[in-house]
């Protein structure tokens, strides 16, 4: 009989623990010593508790908390099991879509600090061709145009809000730009109205998402926001001496917006897609 009882140090040899992880267990009621010698107090893991801490160990790495478990053991039921191991993968398929979001937007802060990299000086208009991108796009009451910075933090506010108040990862809430309608980067009247995000494949279908195809832009980049609208128009001038045409809407894209040792604490970067003006005549 001796054969079949293991004191602490031999049961989690034996199943490749801990005795602290084997003390815990103990301490918590989720897994006893089945016996102790009166002669000695040493006490004492049967071959058949293996079985039992096989099960503790298997439901704490699907990170169900120890209390959790002790509730499953108490009730005994295996109905209460299954409930609590449903929703145990609720709650990791939400950490999972939530864990996956921040890893699609890590590698986009990663890209956008490349990118700064090889950014050519900022105020010096460039060409540069983009694949396609989705957003969310908002509609909000503020103008960056004629409210300045102010009013471009309030646009940011509204599309936090909308994040917020839809229970979507705060992750997304990074390269927040604006929109301005091409006809008005045309004429030169210059307003925005309009927030975005971008989003990715994960990120829940909405009417406000719209895809940007993949092409070609005439882009400039700063970091100052008060020359938005001086680089909006050396963009237009630039795109009409190229003899090229807008074929959509003008963005203005955050690269960064956080302060790193002596870096500019915001970076945007103005874009336009063209193409040529066959006409030969700009409209």
């Amino acid at each position: 009989m001796k054969d079949t009882l293991f004191k602490i140090g031999e049961m989690a040899e034996l199943n490749h623990v801990s005795t602290q992880t084997l003390r815990l267990y103990d301490r918590n009621k989720l897994l006893e010593p089945q016996c102790m010698d009166p002669e000695t107090g040493y006490r004492y893991y049967t071959l058949e508790q293996c079985a039992k801490l096989d099960l503790i160990r298997a439901l704490k790495s699907c990170r169900l908390p120890l209390e959790k478990i002790r509730e499953i053991f108490e009730l005994s039921s295996e109905k209460r099991l299954l409930e609590v191991l449903e929703e145990q993968t609720g709650a990791l398929s939400e950490e999972i879509y939530n864990l996956s979001v921040s890893r699609n937007n890590l590698i986009r802060i990663q890209k956008n600090l490349q990118v700064l990299n090889s950014l050519p000086p900022f105020g010096q208009v460039f060409f540069e061709y983009v694949p396609e991108r989705k957003i969310d796009v908002q509609q909000t009451e503020f103008d960056f145009f004629a409210q300045g910075y102010e009013g471009y933090e309030k646009m940011l506010r509204h599309m936090q809000n909308y994040l917020h108040e839809r229970k979507l990862p705060p992750s997304y809430f990074i390269n927040v730009g604006t929109i301005m309608e091409k006809e008005y980067f045309v004429k030169g009247a210059y307003t925005s109205h309009s927030a975005f995000i971008f989003v990715d494949e994960l990120y829940p279908d909405t009417e406000s998402i719209r895809t940007l195809p993949q092409n070609t832009y005439m882009s400039v980049a700063s970091d100052n926001p008060a020359l938005e609208s001086e680089y909006a128009k050396k963009l237009y001038e630039e795109i009409k001496r190229q003899r090229m045409t807008p074929c959509g809407d003008y963005l203005c894209e955050v690269l960064t917006q956080f302060p790193l040792h002596n870096s500019k604490q915001l970076i945007y970067k103005i874009q336009v897609p063209v193409q040529s003006d066959i006409t030969g005549v700009f409209h």
